[in-house]
């Protein structure tokens, strides 16, 4: 009787704990945050959506993360993905190739008292669930590089947000979040991404409605020509001396450079684009 008391006691201590979740992959450890306006906010943060996109799986889709063991300390930001300042004055490289993570925040997640709440993606409002998700960009996001065939079709970055989307359907009802009511949002080249989305089977009961602010399908960045995605994977393998005959040795080549020398060499390329474009002229993201 005693051990079953003291079991009992131990499952309501848990249940109650507001900074703990238990997903089916493993165990979070959040914090509370305190807004402007002094209200409380439970954030779980740094939690992996995918495996990393590092070595093999570098310009591959995003794979399903693993299980880990023990309590995953979600309590900081993970680093960004690799990039450069918005402005062309800031050439600096920064972040890391490790970044598919995601940050959520909920203003309660006791199972006990776990209403359902609404789910945005991924803007911050009270009494929503938030979840703002991270994706590769640039050269290393497979959007504008492409060799155009099976061997990197492209668009990784938009298939980072769809396995995102995925994560929300398939966790957040373990933070108080109704998978069955998620908005995304998006501004700027998020607008066009938001935009695709709601044209994009791949993204299809993934979330039920759409917010596109300053963006949309139409957009000069949201598209890229065919033909400059595998013209542009070309002049990047000219700067490190890859081949270009095979595109499994032209790929294979890439994965093996430094990501930061890699991302920087889309400045050394006469044809490139300062955006995140999705790959016109490739339909599998669209089937």
């Amino acid at each position: 009787m005693r051990c079953g008391l003291a079991g009992l006691l131990t499952t309501i201590i848990t249940v109650l704990a507001d900074d703990l979740v238990v997903l089916k992959h493993g165990s979070l450890k959040g914090h509370r945050l305190t807004s402007r306006k002094g209200r409380e906010i439970f954030a779980f943060q740094g939690v992996p959506y995918a495996k990393p996109p590092v070595r093999e799986l570098r310009f591959k889709p995003p794979q399903p993360v693993e299980p880990w063991t023990g309590v995953l300390d979600a309590t900081k930001e993970a680093p960004v993905c690799v990039q450069r300042g918005f402005l062309p004055s800031d050439i600096e490289v920064r972040g890391q190739e490790d970044c598919l993570y995601l940050n959520v925040y909920t203003p309660r997640v006791t199972l006990l008292l776990r209403p359902s709440y609404p789910v945005l993606f991924p803007f911050l409002l009270f009494w929503w669930i938030i979840v703002c998700g991270v994706w590769v960009i640039g050269v290393l996001g497979a959007s504008f590089l492409s060799t155009e065939d099976a061997e990197c079709p492209g668009n990784n970055g938009m298939k980072d947000q769809v396995a995102a989307l995925r994560w929300v359907r398939d966790n957040i009802a373990e933070f108080g979040g109704n998978p069955n009511s998620v908005t995304i949002f998006g501004e700027s080249a998020g607008g066009s991404s938001t935009h695709l989305h709601m044209l994009s089977p791949a993204s299809k009961g993934l979330f039920h409605r759409a917010i596109s602010q300053s963006g949309i399908v139409l957009s000069p960045w949201a598209l890229t020509p065919p033909g400059s995605p595998k013209l542009v994977a070309e002049q990047v393998a000219d700067v490190f001396n890859c081949p270009v005959q095979s595109s499994s040795e032209l790929i294979s080549c890439l994965r093996k450079q430094d990501a930061y020398k890699l991302y920087s060499a889309e400045l050394l390329i006469p044809v490139s684009s300062a955006s995140d474009s999705l790959t016109l002229a490739q339909s599998e993201f669209s089937n």
